[in-house]
């Protein structure tokens, strides 16, 4: 009750690490998921990124040059596979959270991509923009 409460006040809050493992959607519109039915058992909405010939670390890097600046997001939290991004959306900076997780696949990574709204209806489809155009920027690396 007391956290609920705390992420109504401070909505950044909400927007912490998710374990894609544990991952469930929600009945709500305003996320958007790509990841592969073998790695989470949530609904999706279309396969993780097979990314060749890079390793970790300049996935990483060129996740948070999407996010902080293009998008002028912040980092959230990062761990060595995953992270989340706060990216403000563009008039009423709302937060939404931008997240990410890199498993070593036979070649190269793959990469699930997840963003989810705090507040908005269907975030005039911000979230679906957000993990399709980042998707794009993995795969033309």
């Amino acid at each position: 009750m007391f956290e609920a409460l705390i992420e109504l006040i401070l909505p950044d809050n909400a927007i912490r690490p998710l374990d894609l493992d544990d991952l469930r959607r929600s009945s709500s519109p305003n996320d958007f998921l790509l990841a592969d039915a073998d790695l989470t058992p949530a609904s999706s909405d279309g396969g993780s990124i097979q990314i060749v010939g890079l390793d970790q670390e300049a996935i990483h890097a060129a996740i948070r040059r999407y996010a902080q600046d293009e998008k002028g997001g912040s980092l959230r939290d990062q761990q060595a596979l995953s992270g989340v991004y706060v990216i403000r959306t563009p008039i009423l900076k709302y937060p939404n959270g931008l997240y990410y997780w890199i498993e070593p696949a036979e070649q190269g990574s793959r990469v699930s991509l997840y963003s989810k709204s705090i507040y908005g209806h269907i975030d005039y489809g911000k979230n679906q923009d957000y993990v399709t155009s980042l998707a794009g920027d993995l795969l033309a690396l």
